[in-house]
C-alpha cells in the first residue's frame, strides 16, 4: 500500500470516528478525537435548534439529549444542512411515536417546499405541490399546497359534528 493510500485510509477512519463514533484510528489521540466529535455534534445540534425552533421548543430540555443520541447513529449528509438534519431527526421521532403535535404543521410546510434526496440532502420542489397527510396525534387530515413562487397554503378541515 502506498503512502497516499495509507493516508487516505487514515483520513477515512478519522472521518468515521468523528462522524459516527467509529473506533479512533491508530496514530491519533483518542481524547482529542472524542472531544472534536462531541464538539461537532454540539455544533450540529445548535444548527438544528436555530433552523427548527418549534421542534426545539416542543421537546424542551429533552431536545439536546434526544438529538445527540440520534446524531451519533445518523451521520451528516455530504453538505451539512441544519434544515435537512432537523427534518430527518423529526422523521425518526415520528417513527418512534415521540413527535410533539405542535410540530406537525411545520413539517407539513417543509414537505411542501422541500424534499429530501436519497443522500439526505434538501432539494427544492418546483411548481405546484400538494401534500396531504393525517396527523399522528389528532388523526385529522392536513393539507398543504405549495404555490408557484414558494408560498405555502395550509388547511386543516374541521370535523363536522354528527
Amino acid at each position: 500500500m502506498s503512502a497516499r493510500e495509507r493516508l487516505a485510509q487514515a483520513q477515512a477512519e478519522l472521518v468515521q470516528a468523528l462522524g459516527v463514533g467509529a473506533p479512533v484510528p491508530s496514530g491519533f489521540d483518542p481524547a482529542r478525537v472524542l472531544a472534536a466529535a462531541q464538539s461537532l455534534i454540539h455544533k450540529r445540534r445548535r444548527g438544528v435548534e436555530r433552523a427548527w425552533p418549534p421542534l426545539a421548543a416542543a421537546l424542551g430540555t429533552d431536545f439536546a439529549v434526544r438529538f445527540e443520541h440520534w446524531a451519533r447513529t445518523h451521520p451528516m449528509a455530504v453538505e451539512p444542512d441544519a434544515l435537512a438534519d432537523g427534518r430527518r431527526f423529526a422523521a425518526s421521532l415520528q417513527q418512534e411515536g415521540r413527535l410533539p403535535a405542535e410540530v406537525s404543521g411545520v413539517l407539513l410546510d417543509f414537505d411542501a417546499r422541500w424534499r429530501l434526496t436519497s443522500e439526505g440532502e434538501r432539494a427544492p420542489r418546483r411548481g405546484v405541490w400538494l401534500v396531504v397527510r393525517r396527523d399522528d396525534t389528532t388523526r385529522r387530515l392536513q393539507v398543504a399546497l405549495r404555490l408557484p413562487g414558494g408560498r405555502v397554503w395550509r388547511w386543516v378541515p374541521k370535523v363536522r359534528a354528527p
